[in-house]
């Protein structure tokens, strides 16, 4: 059985030793060892859920890269400042989230050509799994690999997925998992803001409307695409222990889910049964693009 989270699977039936002390009837002990064996399906069920939100979430560079293939421009006011750096290193939820978020905006630089900044950023996600306990993977030799394949873009690409594959794993594998989730969550959450925020800067001066909506829609469909690894957030986060800050992360994604499962759905319906006059606007994902900034926010800003 793997050993994540077995410090969590075996805390309650612990509990129930030590308050049986004294004397235990045999109902206790069968009570205690259906327990033991509900807390250890429930870890099952958590490395599964983990496991699947890291096969079905995008990696910190394909939201990205699906942005910067529409043709839209490099804004730099999109990413996470890096100067917010020193307040996420004293506070591990804050470092897990931002080691997530902190990813996802190095892989938008990277598919941006933007190499120098990314190195910064490499350099800075080292910093925050240091804070983790996992500096190991962000260490130096990964950090000069980075630096000697500059000039290619996939190789860039692979090196940051795999550095954040490796973190979330050796979290997981430490017992570690919530920190882990928080890592997936940032990312996600980052992706996210990245295609709402392009769609929302998108120039208004260059194109005529018709024209205009053309471009959006590929870019409108990255955020209707997002809604299954939503659900898979959600459901890891609601498989750890309920401490504040996965109750607070379970609750702002909810409200998503709600915009996907309302407004979001109806678009898609329309795009399965469009029969040639029906088009993506950016007007259609107003909710949506004033929740995930506000989400957003909460994360980057956390206190």
């Amino acid at each position: 059985m793997n050993n994540s989270l077995r410090a969590f699977a075996l805390l309650f039936p612990v509990a129930i030793f030590f308050s049986s002390c004294g004397g235990s009837s045999s109902s206790e002990k069968a009570k205690a060892e259906a327990d033991e064996v509900a807390f250890s399906e429930a870890e099952k069920k958590i490395v599964s859920d983990m496991d699947q939100v890291i096969h079905d979430l995008p990696s910190p560079t394909e939201v990205p890269y699906l942005l910067q293939a529409t043709g839209a421009d490099y804004n730099a006011e999109l990413i996470n400042s890096l100067e917010k750096l020193p307040q996420y290193q004293t506070n591990e939820d804050e470092a897990a989230l931002n080691l997530g978020v902190y990813a996802t905006d190095m892989g938008y630089l990277i598919s941006y050509n933007k190499i120098e900044e990314a190195t910064n950023y490499m350099e800075s996600c080292q910093k925050l799994a240091e804070s983790l306990g996992v500096a190991s993977v962000f260490n130096v030799a990964t950090i000069e690999k980075f630096q000697n394949n500059l000039n290619n873009a996939d190789s860039l690409n692979k090196i940051l997925s795999e550095a954040i594959i490796e973190a979330e794993s050796k979290l997981e594998n430490a017992d570690r998992a919530t920190m882990a989730a928080l890592v997936l969550t940032g990312s996600f959450v980052e992706g996210l803001h990245l295609a709402v925020r392009v769609i929302e800067t998108y120039p208004t001066d260059v194109l005529d409307e018709e024209n205009r909506n053309l471009i959006l829609e590929p870019m409108v469909k990255v955020v209707l695409d997002q809604k299954k690894p939503l659900l898979d957030v959600i459901a890891m986060l609601k498989d750890l222990p309920q401490d504040d800050i996965i109750a607070k992360m379970i609750a702002e994604l909810n409200i998503l889910r709600i915009l996907y499962d309302g407004d979001l759905a109806e678009i898609e319906e329309k795009i399965s049964e469009n029969t040639g006059n029906f088009v993506l606007t950016q007007d259609m994902l107003l909710d949506i693009t004033k929740e995930v900034k506000r989400v957003r926010r909460d994360i980057v800003e956390y206190k």
